[in-house]
């Protein structure tokens, strides 16, 4: 038994090696689509015309309790210290080095907890964003760059600094630009024309 729960760990590591080498250079979707199926391959839950980008990694054993849904673009070197729940939403996108933590101890006993961590539709996540404990990020939110998140975050709202505060609230059009020179319904989180 032990040797088939190390086995399926090795093939999960592999799969998400071969994901990272299958990385496209340029950004068009159908060619994110090779490094997907690796990806589910490893037991992670993605959408249809997602990017990720190099440099992804994960927690092996726990892939299963991430879901990326469509469109989501996700920057280099992002990391899911996925312990419980992640979603990330519809054309969500993310820069580089972002992270997302949903566990954590408990101050005085040294207990560990999770929880989900939810990132909802529309948001854009800055360069080196942390993100940390189980919590709820809003629709169409920004996280500035730096930021370290640590409650939850109210819907088209700006947050920025350490710890997060919201300093702002977006007055958002109704079509909204995404990667690849698409765009998406701020309220519907549809494709537009």
């Amino acid at each position: 038994m032990h040797t088939f729960i190390a086995s399926k760990a090795y093939y999960r590591k592999f799969c998400k090696l071969i994901a990272n080498f299958l990385t496209p250079v340029e950004h068009v979707w159908h060619k994110w689509e090779h490094k997907n199926v690796w990806l589910r391959r490893a037991g992670i839950n993605i959408g249809k015309n997602v990017a990720i980008d190099y440099g992804f990694t994960c927690l092996t054993g726990l892939e299963n309790n991430i879901l990326i849904k469509d469109y989501a673009a996700l920057g280099i070197g992002l990391k899911i210290w996925n312990f419980n729940e992640v979603i990330v939403g519809k054309f969500s996108m993310f820069a580089a080095e972002v992270t997302l933590v949903n566990g954590g101890h408990d101050p005085n006993t040294f207990l560990p907890f999770s929880g989900p961590l939810v990132i909802g539709n529309g948001c854009w996540i800055g360069n080196g964003a942390r993100i940390i404990g189980p919590l709820t990020v809003g629709n169409n939110s920004i996280i500035g760059a730096g930021a370290v998140v640590v409650k939850d975050v109210p819907e088209n709202s700006i947050v920025v600094g350490v710890p997060a505060k919201v300093i702002g609230y977006r007055e958002l059009p109704e079509k909204v630009w995404h990667l690849g020179n698409t765009f998406f319904s701020s309220k519907s989180f549809e494709l537009m024309e």
